[in-house]
């Protein structure tokens, strides 16, 4: 189990990390169109609409890829399985065993046995109330038809709380496998003001 551990961990890193850098940029995207839906200019112009719906639509799938990347089911990617194997003393030895057979000797700091705790402590941050709302949205709000009614929803700050730790999760994975995405942990931030220094309103 241990070597099976270490090896499903390295082989879906770099999945993980890319879908948390489109999570974050989802995210971001929605809070600068949102930014941009505010302004009192141009109240009534024809390019609203549109903007609304790709605002609704990046905060959709920032919903959708937290939810994702948080699931609980043992047979799928997601950081809440990686979580689980890295708690496993035997798995977290052969993944440094194999990581220093692929990368070399453990010289840089923050060392990989830090690297694994603090991915630990982060994941610890996670509301489950709040993870539990999101995974009720999901299922009834954007992923399913059903006859349920919606009753359950996570307010815009506590999406961006679960962004903010799915992306360290993330950057932590990336440091510690050493993934060629190019991720960091201001990238929700980097996305949001991209959006908002491209859309040009009309002058009034």
């Amino acid at each position: 189990m241990s070597d099976a551990g270490a090896d499903f961990i390295l082989d879906n890193a770099a999945r993980l990390v890319t879908v948390a850098t489109r999570c974050a940029w989802s995210f971001g995207a929605s809070d600068g169109l949102n930014d941009v839906l505010m302004l009192p200019d141009d109240p009534d112009g024809d390019w609203r609409p549109p903007v609304a719906v790709l605002h609704r639509d990046t905060l959709l799938m920032a919903a959708l890829r937290v939810a994702l990347l948080l699931d609980a089911d043992p047979k799928v990617v997601s950081f809440q399985t990686v979580y689980h194997l890295l708690k496993d003393p035997d798995v977290t030895a052969a993944l440094v065993e194999e990581l220093e057979a692929r990368r070399g000797p453990d010289v840089f700091t923050p060392t990989r046995a830090a690297l694994i705790n603090q991915y630990l402590v982060t994941y610890r941050e996670i509301d489950w109330n709040v993870h539990g709302r999101l995974t009720h949205f999901r299922n009834l709000g954007i992923a399913h038809l059903t006859l349920r009614q919606l009753q359950k929803s996570v307010t815009f700050a506590e999406l961006g709380t679960l962004v903010d730790i799915v992306v360290r999760l993330a950057s932590n994975l990336q440091h510690l496998i050493e993934t060629g995405t190019a991720l960091h942990e201001s990238i929700a931030k980097e996305s949001r003001d991209q959006v908002k220094g491209v859309i040009k309103l009309p002058k009034s």
